[in-house]
């Protein structure tokens, strides 16, 4: 008699996998494959999304890529230091001597 017994998340990961197959194309200089509108669904994919494609153990796997919230420096700096930007601490402003070049370096 068979005791194995299957998880929720057992269940939910067959449930979600998807298969399919495609062919390798030339795109240029380089080969690509094309996506069917049902596996971007699939991946609430879209064009001109990001993904991140990672191989491990001779296997590929694409997952979407979140742009990052931050369209510039100080919204990023503001995040992370969860205050406005007047208000971060900066231990200095002023610029650093490094000496003289030693080499061939133009400033």
């Amino acid at each position: 008699m068979n005791t194995d017994v299957i998880t929720k998340e057992q269940t939910k990961e067959v449930q979600s996998t998807f298969t399919t197959q495609t062919v390798i194309r030339r795109w240029g200089n380089s080969q690509g494959i094309r996506l069917s509108k049902e596996m971007l669904a699939k991946m609430g994919l879209k064009e001109d999304d990001t993904i991140g494609i990672s191989i491990y153990d001779g296997k590929m796997t694409i997952e979407k890529v979140n742009k990052p919230k931050y369209l510039n420096l100080q919204e990023r700096l503001e995040a992370f230091y969860k205050r406005p930007i007047d208000e971060i601490y900066v231990e200095s402003a002023q610029e650093v001597d490094v000496g003289d070049p030693v080499g061939n370096e133009r400033w």
